[in-house]
């Protein structure tokens, strides 16, 4: 029997959103799109704006096909994520991670420091930081911190301004960062592992290699149903059995009827077949 994994949100959290688009999703990323606009806002309208931006995650255009996100209902400034990478060197990995909107978003810590002064403010010329869950020996890339999961941003986004980027920016590049196009073409200043980067560069075997071990180990029991790396994290990985996939597929096959409320009190579930993304 094939094991099926469910993930769903915890009790209290917002809606899961994914967002699905052609494979290309890279592509379609609208980069650099808009202008900046001005940055005198309270400390309320730009809770309302980050708001506002995860709800335009449902935008065809914005969150790519395979990435979930949902913030942790107790702190808007955090959203966990998940991303299923279905081509490439990390084919078959489901990887997590965690997006920490700074309050300063969208504006830069100087010139945060400066408004402050007069009245206080939050969020987007200082960009979000990510981190992925899975660090040390669980991944092997050359963007990420092999000691504190930290994904580099500042290749992509070295001239990051409010409202010319935004966070589902941000979702793009993570997505693509797990692609050859972005892989061969990152400059080892940028980059947070040498180690990834060189083995990338001068023994793309041996990478290639270590890049698929990392995505077998990332849907093994021990990491995908591990829960305990944070209490916070809305987004549940939980094995389900023949009867209960059959009951949620037949929900979404037809959505006049609603889920059982004493089974599934959690509404938002998604289902992942594991022998289908090996």
């Amino acid at each position: 029997m094939a094991t099926r994994t469910s993930f769903y949100r915890r009790s209290g959290a917002s809606p899961p959103t994914a967002i699905h688009e052609n494979e290309d999703d890279g592509e379609r990323d609208a980069e650099g799109e808009g202008q900046p606009k001005p940055q005198f806002y309270s400390g309320c309208f730009r809770k309302m704006e980050l708001m506002i931006e995860f709800m335009n995650l449902r935008n065809p255009r914005h969150c790519p096909n395979g990435v979930y996100v949902m913030p942790v209902a107790e702190k808007f400034n955090t959203w966990y994520g998940v991303i299923f990478v279905h081509k490439g060197y990390y084919k078959g990995g489901v990887f997590k991670f965690r997006l920490h909107i700074p309050e300063t978003y969208p504006l830069s810590q100087d010139l945060y420091d400066a408004l402050t002064l007069f009245c206080p403010i939050t969020y987007p010329e200082k960009p979000p930081m990510v981190y992925f869950l899975n660090r040390g020996d669980d991944i092997f890339h050359p963007l990420i911190d092999p000691n504190t999961g930290q994904f580099s941003l500042t290749q992509k986004f070295k001239d990051w301004a409010p409202h010319k980027y935004y966070i589902f920016h941000i979702l793009h590049y993570i997505k693509k960062a797990f692609k050859k196009s972005v892989l061969d073409n990152l400059v080892e200043k940028y980059c947070s592992d040498r180690k990834a980067y060189i083995t990338y560069k001068e023994e793309i075997h041996k990478f290639a290699k270590l890049a698929a071990q990392c995505a077998r180990l990332s849907i093994s029991e021990t990491k995908l149903y591990n829960h305990e790396v944070s209490d916070s994290n809305p987004i549940i990985f939980t094995k389900m059995d023949d009867k209960q996939y059959e009951e949620i597929k037949n929900n979404y096959l037809t959505p006049s009827q609603s889920l059982s409320p004493s089974k599934y009190k959690n509404a938002g579930f998604d289902v992942v077949d594991i022998s289908r993304i090996q």
